[in-house]
């Protein structure tokens, strides 16, 4: 929920070779959908519309689309024109340039756009084709292949959905004298788009009605709208994600503040964090429609790619449950009144106005205002969670539950670490054996022997770019910190450089000190993955440390052991945004200065 939306549209409508029909539909759809993807209130999407290109081009838009995206990012490309199988039953889109003798030179290859869905980083990928699926022969020839353009077949994968336009093959051929035909493909408006634009700009394509618009959605909204066309064509979808995939944001009213909806839509987990606290009292205090608007509201922020928002809103949920529970067997476990006739009928407005009265205003007060939302937002009044809550790590390939099980006091503004599923005792002893290296400067080991395994310790990270706020948890990794706060004292990390690539993370502070001639202490946890905002010392990189901006991430050996601010990442995300470049070559420019320990 925190990267970009990022949308490549490519229409083509004309083309150089007589083959290909010329379609009248494409560039003004792809008009109509770009206008909905802008909307900041539908879509968001940063949009690039191409008219018409050559291969070339489209192939290199193609490229740079999926090599730019981030982790986080929402990857969309759309095309609309002619798709044409070759004689083996390889799928090509036309693009203005291209022969039908030369699709492989001269067209955009399927197989070109699943290798670019299979190389980027994004893991939320969204493919739409509205396109004439035709394949030209020679008079006289019979096809190679079934009446099946293979899209979904070509295009399907991992963390991916594939949408098209239709499923089954219409041929129209007009002979002419030499060994050429032309090519008659349907040329009426798409349906198809126009139904997709429709779904995303009214908000008809939320079925469920709880603001949000996801690939399956959509892709049930169009295949009404087309059947109930009476179109000879029947939309496909294959949605190989894991999750719900959310593609836009409905329009349409819901029973809840605009405010909240925006405030739960923010890339910031901290305004997501503080708008739980708001819903949770809706649950308590707001009318019936209120009241399961929000549940339903909780419901979706459970699944929210942040683990301590997700816990908060599933901690939320339980105590509305548990609490229902409660005044339910507290209501049947009553006396049944006898009802005294003298006393008013609440129900009788005119006998009883200010029984009446009082029970409205109830009602009304328990809905936040508008102002007060807003105000939260925009001062990012968080509401700090400092229980930890039952719960399980996203991600986690091995699905085993961790458990809470000690309080932990975050600062305000800070990441909240993950906690191990078995706590440490108060104390344990760490051992710094020598490696049989030789150390790199005067850099002596700490002594062994016992070091707490409680309290976080703040320490504030000095870098070229800033500075960024971090906590060390002795709770996660009481050894990892105790050697960290060692090697600070004696100025291991000041003046050392930082590197990245095509990778989650900034590591930092190993190249200029080069190795230690004493060997670090294991404090992985099994299975837990590394979400933005942690600090972790990996294996490979020890003794520098990672700072994770992109999540999550699987771990094998790496340990935790703190976290950063969000005025820390908000540090190392503006230096991100000076390039695109994948694999982050700029962040290399990064030094530590020193390295800061509040005692």
């Amino acid at each position: 929920m925190t990267g970009k939306r990022r949308a490549l549209l490519i229409a083509t409508e004309s083309y150089s070779d007589a083959t290909f029909r010329r379609l009248r539909a494409p560039h003004a759809d792809a008009e109509a959908l770009a206008a909905v993807l802008r909307d900041p209130a539908i879509g968001g999407y940063e949009v690039e519309a191409l008219r018409n290109p050559p291969a070339h081009v489209a192939n290199l838009a193609i490229e740079d689309l999926f090599a730019a995206a981030r982790l986080d990012d929402l990857v969309l490309l759309y095309l609309s024109g002619h798709g044409i199988k070759d004689d083996y039953g390889r799928l090509h889109l036309a693009m203005a340039n291209s022969r039908h003798d030369r699709l492989n030179a001269t067209a955009v290859s399927a197989q070109f756009v699943r290798n670019q869905m299979d190389g980027t980083r994004s893991r939320r990928v969204v493919v739409v084709l509205d396109c004439c699926f035709a394949g030209a022969f020679p008079p006289g020839s019979t096809h190679r292949t079934g009446e099946n353009a293979g899209a979904l077949e070509q295009l399907g994968g991992r963390g991916s959905a594939v949408m098209t336009s239709s499923s089954a093959l219409e041929y129209s051929f007009e002979s002419g004298e030499d060994a050429g035909s032309t090519l008659v493909g349907a040329a009426g408006p798409s349906v198809f788009t126009g139904a997709l634009v429709e779904g995303l700009r009214t908000g008809s394509a939320d079925r469920n009605a709880d603001g949000l618009v996801d690939v399956d959605e959509l892709y049930d909204f169009i295949y009404a709208q087309v059947e109930a066309a009476g179109k000879p064509q029947t939309p496909g979808l294959d949605s190989r994600f894991q999750g719900r995939l959310v593609v836009a944001t409905s329009p349409a009213g819901t029973d809840l503040p605009p405010e909240i909806g925006q405030a739960m839509r923010s890339p910031l987990p901290l305004v997501r964090m503080a708008i739980v606290g708001e819903l949770a009292k809706l649950l308590r205090s707001g009318s019936a429609e209120e009241a399961e608007a929000a549940r339903d509201a909780l419901a979706m922020l459970v699944e929210d790619d942040t683990d301590s928002v997700a816990a908060a809103a599933h901690a939320a949920l339980a105590r509305a449950e548990a609490a229902a529970k409660e005044a339910a067997d507290e209501q049947a476990s009553r006396p049944v009144p006898v009802p005294d006739p003298a006393a008013p009928d609440p129900t009788d407005h005119a006998k009883a106005p200010g029984m009446w009265a009082k029970t409205r205003r109830a009602v009304r007060t328990g809905l936040p205002s508008a102002a007060a939302i807003a105000a939260l937002v925009a001062a990012f009044a968080l509401i700090l969670w400092q229980e930890r809550y039952d719960g399980r790590f996203a991600g986690d390939p091995a699905g085993e539950a961790v458990t809470q099980t000690e309080q932990v006091r975050v600062p305000q503004g800070f990441v909240t670490p993950p906690t191990r599923p078995t706590p440490l005792p108060e104390q344990v002893t760490c051992q710094y054996p020598p490696n049989g290296e030789e150390s790199a400067g005067s850099v002596q080991p700490p002594a062994s022997g016992e070091v707490p395994a409680r309290g976080i310790v703040r320490a504030d990270i000095n870098t070229t770019i800033g500075t960024i706020p971090a906590i060390l948890d002795r709770s996660l990794a009481p050894c990892t910190v105790n050697a960290f706060i060692h090697r600070v004292e004696q100025g291991f990390y000041d003046n050392t450089g930082c590197s990245s690539g095509n990778v989650p993370w900034l590591t930092c502070g190993r190249g200029l000190h080069g190795n230690l001639d004493y060997d670090w202490i294991d404090e992985s946890v099994p299975g837990l993955p590394l979400h933005r905002g942690y600090l972790v010392m990996h294996s490979d990189y020890h003794p520098g440390f990672s700072v994770y901006f992109e999540g999550p991430h699987s771990s094998s050996n790496d340990t935790v052991f703190g976290t950063i601010s969000e005025e820390g990442m908000a540090v190392v995300d503006n230096k991100r945004a000076e390039s695109d470049d994948p694999y982050n070559s700029h962040l290399g420019e990064i030094t530590v200065t020193s390295v800061d320990i509040e005692r």
